[in-house]
Formats: structure tokens, sequence, C-alpha cells
């Protein structure tokens, strides 16, 4: 009789950890799913965010520009830029290609002729062809402690080159 009621109670509590483990389950899952909507809420949010900060730099920057076309000076340099106007009195140049296109519209800067134009660049065959004759050349004369070490690397006999 001690061994069937042994195990009838063990048989109550695997129904009660049965059901305990179903509840906990079910209770993990709905956390599980509620974290997920409010981890992408917050992503979501934090996207928005900066969303709002960069359209409010659009916005300081619209107004930056909306506050310069009230100035005269600033119109004037949209004109001349823009459209190639010129005041009364100038003369204006249109640089025109061969096939009727404008090759410049006037807002282009003349070099500084007081500064040196940079050098050409080289080929690259100039370039591989100069390391050719660099390789080809006798090699440079060791100067300092150097020029009395031999191949062997010990100390010549007072800095007089030997051939061998």
């Amino acid at each position: 009789m001690a061994a069937a009621q042994l195990s009838s109670s063990r048989a109550k509590l695997t129904g009660r950890a049965a059901v305990l483990l179903l509840v906990v389950a079910v209770l993990a899952v709905s956390y599980a799913s509620s974290m997920r909507a409010w981890l992408k809420q917050r992503s979501d949010i934090n996207t928005l965010n900066a969303q709002i900060a960069e359209q409010r730099q659009d916005v300081a920057a619209l107004r930056l520009q909306k506050q310069r076309l009230h100035d005269p000076a600033y119109i004037q340099s949209l004109a001349r830029s823009r459209f190639g106007w010129i005041l009364p009195g100038e003369t204006g140049f249109r640089v025109i290609g061969a096939d009727g296109k404008v090759l410049s519209d006037g807002g282009s800067q003349l070099s500084d002729p007081t500064q040196p134009a940079a050098p050409p660049k080289t080929e690259w065959w100039q370039d591989t062809y100069a390391t050719v004759v660099t390789a080809g050349a006798e090699p440079a004369t060791k100067s300092g402690s150097d020029a009395n070490e031999d191949k062997s690397g010990s100390k010549g006999s007072g800095g007089q080159k030997t051939d061998r």
C-alpha cells in the first residue's frame, strides 16, 4: 500500500509540475511578444527622432537661404552665375564649342599667376622605366660607420676597401 501511495503522490506532483510549466511557458511567450513590440516601437521612435532632427536642420538651412535672398548683392551674384547677366556698361563673353554648346558658365576662375603651375604627371611607363634605370645604377657609397663593415658584418681594416 505504501508503494501505491508513493506512486500516486508522484503522479500528482508531475501533473502539477506540468501545469506550472505550461503556465510559465504561456507567460514567457506573451512577455516575449510584448517585449518584441516594445523594442520595435523604441526603434521606430529613435528613427523618427533622427528624421525630426534632420528636418529641423533642413528648415534652418532654408530659413538662412530665405534670409540671403533678401540681400541685393546675393541676388546679383545669383543672376550673374545662373543666368549670365551683366551690369550695364560691362561686356560679357561666352565661349562656344564646335558643337554649339557653351563651354563655360562664366563662373570659372582663372588660376593665380603668382603661383607656379603644378608639374605635369608622368605616365606609368615613364615611372616603370625610371625604376629599371635606378635598379641598374651603381649603389650609393656608404657613409659613417657603415663604410667600415664588409658583407659579413665584421669591421674592415681602417675603412679601406678591398676587392675580393
